[in-house]
């Protein structure tokens, strides 16, 4: 029997439903689209929702938010006036229209791009109708089309709500501290590239008591004056502050500073946190910084700061800098987040500072996230191969001559992590070690080393 030719609309009826019918990602529940989608760009996930009504919402769900509206920017010559917010709007538009639970948002833009009360309003509706987690602003400097910082001119308590738990904000002018007030709730904070008075800083900070992670990267343009920063919450804090007069640091669990550049005369810098320890002023040099006492005192998860460092390591650990690190090497935590640290060193480092540090407590054979004991960690051949620096003075402090010291140093050595000195600083000398401290020392000293020109020292 012969079949007579479908239609163009029968074929195209045809072809939806064979399509619909083979479509089994589209009979997925909501939840596990969403995870999908947001695997993809805001713009790729947008565009699911024209392939039929049942993907015309899933978008709106997704939890990440992430506009870049400097690659929608338009390159028109300096005298052109004309504004264009075209881009602004769409993502104003973006931002009402998704119902979803909303975790995290970036936004960057150029200052042009937004109109008066733009930014305000993407704060309001973020944090108090969408109830957003972790919060993103920048603010650039357009190449093209030079504009003057934006001055930041919220409401009181604009970013206190229980649910903002991390606030980014860079390049803006503050002439307040009133939207910081009660904010009990944050515990991230970075201010990077920020202008206000030092009196304004003292006030956000004294705002925000819950802190554990403090990123101040501030020009003080009003007066000069003293910056305080007392918290006793605080485990991460990175340090880099203009046309100040003295700062004044109070954390007594901060087990990580990070220092970019502080103009200040070493007196007027005060540091009280009992954890890191000082060998001198780092903060009077012309390099970077960072003091890192390792400590885990839960065996199952690291440190908040410590996580923070690692996924942002690029942008603290800088090269030519220095570090200190102490470290106890009978915790096998505190061994493999060492190896962390060391392998998100960059490559060429001023100077390393190892301390020692001495438990009392009783060994115990915990195993590390990836399933090593201790014992099997420095029974490996080479549990450091993953770093690539190489630090010009490497001073080992408080060294015992241990199997674990030992060990550690010879890495150092043999892969050529130390370029020209390793200084070593015994505990004691009492006579029960000091055969042993020398008996390790002269023992690094016959290894094969990485850099030929490298002297091993005891001081």
């Amino acid at each position: 029997m012969e079949i007579s030719p479908l239609t163009s609309d029968a074929q195209e009826k045809s072809i939806v439903d064979a399509i619909n019918t083979d479509d089994r990602i589209s009979k997925l529940p909501n939840d596990l689209l969403v995870k999908i989608l947001s695997r993809l760009s805001l713009k790729e996930a947008m565009r699911t929702s024209v392939l039929s009504n049942r993907w015309v919402h899933v978008w709106k769900d997704v939890s990440r938010l992430f506009f870049d509206l400097r690659k929608l920017a338009v390159i028109r010559p300096l005298w052109y006036h004309s504004t264009d917010h075209h881009a602004a709007r769409s993502m104003t538009k973006v931002i009402n229209d998704h119902h979803g639970h909303l975790e995290k948002c970036t936004i960057i833009y150029y200052p042009y791009q937004c109109e008066d009360g733009m930014v305000e309003a993407w704060i309001r509706s973020l944090i108090h109708v969408k109830h957003i987690k972790h919060l993103t602003l920048k603010n650039f400097i357009c190449p093209f089309r030079p504009n003057p910082t934006i001055t930041l001119d919220l409401p009181p308590e604009s970013f206190s709500h229980p649910c903002l738990d991390s606030l980014t904000l860079s390049r803006y002018n503050i002439e307040t501290s009133h939207a910081f007030d009660n904010c009990w709730n944050i515990k991230k904070l970075e201010l990077t590239g920020i202008s206000a008075g030092v009196g304004v800083f003292n006030v956000v900070l004294v705002s925000c008591p819950s802190l554990e992670v403090l990123v101040v990267d501030i020009n003080c343009h009003k007066g000069r004056g003293l910056l305080k920063i007392e918290n006793p919450n605080l485990k991460f804090l990175y340090l880099s502050c203009y046309n100040i007069d003295a700062i004044e640091v109070s954390s007594p669990n901060l087990d990580i500073l990070t220092i970019g550049n502080l103009l200040c005369e070493k007196e007027k810098v005060v540091i009280a946190s009992p954890r890191l320890q000082f060998y001198r002023n780092y903060w009077t040099t012309l390099y970077a910084h960072t003091s890192y006492s390792i400590s885990c005192p839960d065996q199952e998860k690291k440190s908040i700061g410590h996580e923070f460092l690692m996924r942002r390591s690029r942008d603290f650990l800088s090269e030519f800098a220095s570090m200190s690190v102490s470290v106890d090497l009978a915790n096998a935590k505190e061994v493999e987040m060492l190896q962390e640290i060391l392998a998100a060193c960059p490559r060429e480092m001023e100077k390393l500072d190892i301390l020692f540090k001495k438990s009392n407590v009783p060994r115990k054979e915990f195993e590390t996230s990836i399933g090593r004991t201790q014992k099997q960690f420095w029974e490996e051949t080479k549990p450091f191969s993953h770093a690539n620096f190489s630090a010009y003075t490497v001073r080992l402090s408080n060294f015992s001559g241990s199997k674990e010291e030992f060990t550690l140093a010879s890495r150092l050595i043999t892969q050529g992590m130390v370029g020209k000195t390793m200084l070593i600083k015994p505990s004691s000398f009492s006579p029960s070690n000091k055969l042993q401290i020398e008996g390790a020392v002269a023992n690094l000293n016959e290894l094969p080393k990485g850099h030929r020109e490298l002297d091993i020292v005891m001081v």
